[in-house]
């Protein structure tokens, strides 16, 4: 561990990490991927790529910044399984090359790419995130309500009829009513009527009202203390 790969990790650790989690649920679309829209599936790849790219840039700096390398490569090969499984992910975009198009219809290569990423992404969160859940209670509970936002929208496209001939015609329907049940506001105009779907309502709402307590706990702690602090003041000098 060189000062370098230190000040490169105190940067890019929590950022990469919420990617990596953050992105898992869109990858649960594969399993429907063949009945969402175009720009679902533009939408989908474009995440895997983004996911990707980052961590392979961050692959190459730590490698070079790393001493010695070979225990390096050792050590953290997590990172290097995340970004052969990002790879793999983009396989369904590439249906036009020849064998390609089987892989991008079998569910057992999907499965496959899931478990992966839940495997690396594991072992990813263990190395900084009690870390950081420790220092950013706020930004956690933030983070979690993401997560929750895009699992639930994945979920909900999963399990209720959503697709180009379905009820719904799109994830980003989806997305608007994870929006609603997750905040409690609930417009009502995309709603589940399947048991599993409202179940993930209900899961949503709950998690939603949790996370923003602690949020709203947090903010009300800063003022506190700030008010404390410029009594102090006031009064030291």
């Amino acid at each position: 561990m060189t000062p370098g790969l230190q000040r490169w990790r105190s940067g890019t650790d929590a950022p990469l990490l919420v990617l990596a989690v953050g992105s898992l649920p869109i990858l649960l679309l594969e399993f429907a991927r063949h009945d969402l829209t175009r720009a679902d599936r533009i939408f989908m790849d474009a995440v895997n790529l983004i996911v990707l790219v980052a961590f392979a840039v961050d692959y190459v700096v730590e490698l070079l910044l790393a001493r010695p390398r070979n225990l390096y490569v050792r050590s953290e090969w997590t990172s290097l399984l995340i970004v052969l499984s990002q790879a793999v992910a983009l396989v369904p975009s590439m249906s036009g090359f020849g064998a390609l198009r089987v892989l991008r219809a079998s569910r057992a290569w999907r499965s496959i790419i899931v478990l992966a990423r839940l495997v690396v992404i594991g072992g990813a969160a263990s190395r900084e995130g009690r870390d950081i859940l420790r220092r950013h209670a706020a930004g956690f509970a933030l983070g979690v309500a993401g997560m929750t936002w895009l699992t639930s929208a994945a979920a909900f496209t999963l399990v209720e009829d959503v697709g180009k001939t379905g009820r719904l015609h799109s994830f980003f329907d989806a997305l608007w009513w994870s929006s609603t049940t997750i905040t409690t506001v609930g417009y009502g105009d995309v709603f589940p009527v399947t048991t599993a779907g409202r179940l993930v309502g209900v899961v949503t709402m709950a998690v939603g009202i949790s996370s923003f307590a602690v949020i709203t706990a947090k903010v009300a702690e800063f003022l506190v203390r700030t008010a404390r602090e410029d009594e102090s003041a006031a009064i030291d000098g």
